[in-house]
């Protein structure tokens, strides 16, 4: 089945809701004494208070589409009420929680529009550095604001060698389990990038290997797996399948993506 287009409707709706979760976040960044609500999921990952912020903003924004949202923050209909989606949002209201409580750079907002296929379009907001990065199926990669006031395209520059990888600061996989089987590990230098930010240093042009053995949400990759369709980089599993969505689990057991 081919892949559908975003519409521009449905493309200015998560522009505007990726900005303005990402103001959301600016402003509830912890402050001094300031303290957020924070407790821990069954899974034991962190939520704060911030994290509903954005979530009610994303969804303010994204209801009238008319597709329904799949979002970490809220509860997942059960998978048989999902399944036949033909179209909907996967959500992440804030990628990087630790890094959001310790006030550094590293977290963001994800925002996928999904088909049957997988993700066809994404934005994914960088609220420290006032960008989003944006692009999907006929949409070619591009950069904007927060307030989207104005949406450029962006050029990558060129791939450059030794390769750089870049993958999660908790990555245990050797260097040469990590890169695709067409590379020779001994040109490639790895280091470590916060979320959903490694896709987008493969859109600017600053890395040319994006991989993790560990495990992975959905919502985790799906806006930069769109973003990356604009360039046309599949992001792939460990087998070399490319990344199916809306599981019964949601979990993506490890990915691989290259522009070399």
């Amino acid at each position: 089945m081919s892949p559908t287009q975003a519409t521009i409707l449905e493309q200015q709706a998560a522009l505007q809701a990726s900005g303005e979760a990402a103001r959301v976040l600016l402003k509830a960044l912890p402050k001094g004494d300031e303290e957020l609500c924070i407790s821990k999921k069954a899974d034991g990952s962190l939520v704060s208070s911030a994290d509903l912020a954005s979530q009610q903003a994303i969804q303010a924004c994204l209801q009238g589409t008319g597709a329904p949202i799949l979002s970490e923050e809220a509860a997942a209909p059960p998978f048989e009420a999902r399944r036949h989606w033909s179209r909907y949002w996967l959500v992440d209201p804030l990628d990087g929680t630790e890094s959001f409580l310790k006030s550094r750079s590293g977290f963001a907002v994800n925002i996928a529009l999904c088909d049957s296929t997988g993700p066809i379009f994404g934005v994914v907001a960088d609220p420290l550095a006032n960008r989003m990065y944006l692009g999907g199926v006929g949409v070619p990669v591009q950069v904007a604001p927060l307030d989207a006031s104005t949406v450029k395209p962006l050029h990558p520059s060129p791939i450059q060698r030794p390769y750089r990888l870049v993958t999660s600061w908790v990555e245990e996989a050797k260097l040469q389990d990590l890169v695709p089987p067409h590379i020779d590990p001994t040109d490639v230098v790895s280091r470590p990038v916060s979320g959903a930010l490694k896709f987008c240093q493969l859109a600017t042009g600053d890395a040319e290997i994006h991989a993790r053995t560990g495990p992975y949400m959905e919502w985790d990759c799906a806006a930069g797996d769109a973003i990356l369709r604009g360039m046309d980089i599949d992001v792939v599993d460990l087998l070399g399948h490319r990344l199916k969505y809306n599981s019964e689990s949601l979990r993506v057991h490890g990915l691989r993506c290259s522009r070399v």
